[in-house]
């Protein structure tokens, strides 16, 4: 999931590694509880001041790693993988969790779906191998 910039998570990782790590990489592993929410919001939020968006942006990138975690946590039982990179005005999030048994389809809810395409400028979701990931 992208904000401002349109990068790719891992095209954004792989520039700030080359440019000598100019850009700031956070991993956090959460329990699959809505409970912990929160806290890859503040994540999200603070890897966005770090890039340097505005207020807006902050709270658009905070939205849309909400609505894509939230669709992470309720499809397993297993930890979730949260990832940000961010770098010279451009952020960009990544997440990871094994899906629980019988997952056969990796779409958000209709209602998130609205949420995350207003608030992030690029985004997918994927199930492969019973890896559900978001970028």
């Amino acid at each position: 999931m992208v904000a401002d910039g349109g990068e790719t998570f891992d095209a954004l990782a792989s520039r700030a590694s080359r440019s000598g790590g100019s850009g700031d990489r956070v991993h956090l592993v959460l329990p699959p509880s809505s409970e912990f929410l929160r806290t890859a919001r503040r994540v999200a939020a603070d890897a966005a001041l770090r890039a340097g968006c505005d207020v807006d942006e902050v709270e658009d990138f905070r939205i849309a790693v909400d609505e894509l975690c939230h669709l992470l946590m309720t499809s397993t039982d297993h930890f979730v993988h949260l990832s940000t990179t961010s770098s010279e005005g451009r952020v960009a999030a990544h997440g990871s969790a094994r899906a629980r048994g019988g997952t056969t389809h990796s779409a958000l809810e209709e209602v998130s779906a609205l949420i995350v395409a207003a608030t992030a400028d690029h985004h997918e979701v994927s199930l492969l191998g019973g890896e559900l990931t978001f970028d």
